[in-house]
């Protein structure tokens, strides 16, 4: 997935911010040390955490690291297709004032959510109290919310363009094979975590 976020984005000036959720997974810190990607990606910083804490958190870590205008965020089950951040920032710009929220077709939510996306960082300020992921939820549905609250406001744009397909596993139509434990744990909190956004939803995302 790095290697292709190298070749197909054809942007110079950006910058690539990796957070890995839990210590006890060490493969992927050495295959990326292994594939000596450091040397021809622009990676201003690799982290890790000391202990698994589902995905809301890591892509809020991820978010606070950088202080560029706009962010991306994307998992290691992704693949972009050329020019994808190039048709995505072409969308930003016909925002009022290039502030918004920019999904991208993904072959499963295309459109519908914000698992990926692109999104400036003073829309953020401005139009959403400063939260990006709400971390009242645990790996769920935080993305919803924060689509959600961005159609009711007007503040977000699909591009068919912008291309990452999600490459989940599927196993007779499961969505995620049954062998992976990081997602078969996490169901358990699927039920929770959609109970708070029904919740929060009734009550405005307040």
């Amino acid at each position: 997935m790095l290697l292709q976020v190298k070749e197909r984005t054809l942007y110079q000036n950006y910058k690539v911010y990796i957070v890995i959720d839990h210590e006890e997974d060490k493969r992927t810190l050495k295959k990326i040390e292994e594939s000596k990607i450091a040397e021809i990606l622009p990676i201003e910083k690799i982290e890790m955490f000391p202990a698994r804490v589902e995905c809301v958190k890591v892509t809020n870590r991820d978010y606070s690291i950088g202080d560029e205008p706009y962010f991306v965020w994307l998992n290691d089950d992704m693949e972009v297709e050329e020019g994808w951040l190039q048709e995505a920032m072409k969308c930003m710009q016909t925002f009022p004032d290039k502030e918004g929220l920019v999904v991208f077709q993904d072959g499963i939510q295309d459109g519908r959510n914000a698992c990926i996306g692109l999104i400036s960082r003073n829309y953020i300020k401005t139009k959403l109290n400063g939260i990006f992921f709400n971390e009242i939820y645990k790996h769920y549905y935080a993305d919803t919310e924060l689509f959600r609250k961005s159609v009711w406001i007007h503040g977000v744009k699909y591009c068919p363009t912008a291309i990452v397909w999600h490459l989940h596993p599927t196993a007779k139509g499961i969505h995620k094979v049954k062998t992976d434990d990081i997602y078969t744990e996490s169901m358990l909190l699927w039920g929770r975590d959609k109970e708070i956004f029904i919740l929060r939803k009734k009550d405005g995302f307040k």
